[in-house]
């Protein structure tokens, strides 16, 4: 369970998300928790109707859903900021030759070559809405002209946030426009598609 008092100075730094993972391996339950792994399969299905050469997962914590990317990814990159997690996640894909799992933080580790799927989820909790304008803009000027970016963010409160999820997703629509809203908020998040074909 997530934790329910929003605070205005969240400790966001590599080192708390480090911690987490020191004293749980999966301290979100996301190997075994019904609304995370339903949640997964709403992003998978989002994106699983034709393969990507390049995508990019930040924020992939312990490679769960990363695990069910690979198979539509040709090339797929993926960061965490703790390095804790990066060593569970690389454990949990061992088995997809096509996953580079590292360890890095948003803006700074940024892929160099454009993407055509960015997978942003539950990550813009973590940045003021300055920071994460700026960092949205970024990302979709790294997509391909044919690319995707998905985001899906929980609609719950928690003193480990900056942002409430709605504030995310409104920070992305000022920024890219108009999306597909894939579940309206039904299922305790909202679940967005962004496609710059379409633009």
């Amino acid at each position: 369970m997530r934790p329910n008092k929003p605070s205005s100075c969240p400790d966001t730094s590599p080192e708390f998300f480090d911690r987490l993972y020191q004293n749980s391996q999966d301290p979100w339950d996301f190997r075994h928790s019904m609304y995370e792994r339903a949640r997964y399969r709403a992003i998978v299905e989002a994106v699983n109707d034709r393969r990507y050469k390049n995508a990019f997962e930040p924020g992939c914590a312990i490679g769960e859903l990363t695990a069910m990317l690979a198979p539509f990814c040709e090339s797929l990159r993926a960061i965490d900021c703790s390095v804790t997690a990066v060593e569970i996640a690389r454990s949990r894909c061992r088995e997809f030759p096509n996953i580079d799992i590292r360890q890095g933080e948003l803006p700074e580790d940024l892929p160099k070559q454009t993407c055509d799927l960015i997978v942003f989820s539950e990550v813009g909790y973590y940045f003021s809405r300055q920071a994460l304008a700026s960092l949205i803009a970024r990302l979709w000027l790294g997509l391909e002209p044919s690319g995707r970016l998905i985001a899906c963010h929980w609609l719950g409160h928690s003193k480990d946030h900056k942002l409430h999820g709605t504030a995310v997703h409104d920070a992305l629509t000022q920024v890219l426009g108009a999306s597909d809203n894939l579940n309206a908020g039904n299922d305790g998040y909202i679940l967005q598609r962004w496609s710059k074909e379409e633009r």
